[in-house]
């Protein structure tokens, strides 16, 4: 598997038509460095020396869909936290001084389920739901009307059973998939 830096990221998910920047469908993992990130892959990971992502967003043409505690402002626009759709190239930009690495799994558009995708726009970051898998390592998600970035795109691709699986569960599916 190989983790890719935010500019090879970028070169990754340029698009091939003229007059579009940006196309890609698909789900984004970030393996982050934060200490919120690492507290979130050492309480996901199932073993001392699994490589799991801190976080998933969902690619959807020139858009990345996701659900995080952080607000950016980036090209004069203050783009909000909680769940939120937002420009590739403004994510970008975003991200370009930070040491996130990447990994992207690349979806058909009608994989997604765009009800649910457009649906919950807007609604608040899962707190409690962070909190119970930093400190219980597993929730449900009950506890809160938010939602956490594993939960949204699990509600959007309907690729894990489980009501909220981590960013990590996400991406074991995920890797599972691919070797089919």
């Amino acid at each position: 598997m190989e983790l890719l830096n935010i500019f090879e990221l970028d070169e990754l998910l340029k698009s091939k038509t003229k007059g579009i920047k940006y196309s890609c469908f698909g789900l984004l993992f970030c393996f982050g460095t934060s200490l919120i990130s690492r507290a979130i892959q050492m309480k996901t990971r199932e073993y001392d020396d699994e490589v799991v992502p801190s976080h998933v967003a969902m690619l959807f043409g020139e858009y990345i869909f996701e659900s995080t505690t952080s607000e950016e402002f980036i090209n004069h626009k203050k783009i909000h936290e909680g769940v939120r759709m937002w420009m590739i190239e403004d994510f970008i930009e975003a991200e370009k001084n930070k040491l996130t690495k990447y990994y992207v799994y690349k979806m058909k558009q009608s994989q997604f389920d765009v009800d649910n995708l457009m649906h919950n726009l807007h609604l608040p970051y899962g707190r409690d739901t962070i909190i119970d898998f930093v400190f219980k390592n597993k929730s449900n998600g009950d506890k809160t009307h938010g939602l956490i970035c594993s939960q949204y795109a699990n509600k959007c691709t309907k690729l894990s059973k489980q009501r909220c699986p981590s960013p990590a569960d996400l991406f074991r599916i995920v890797k599972d998939l691919e070797k089919e």
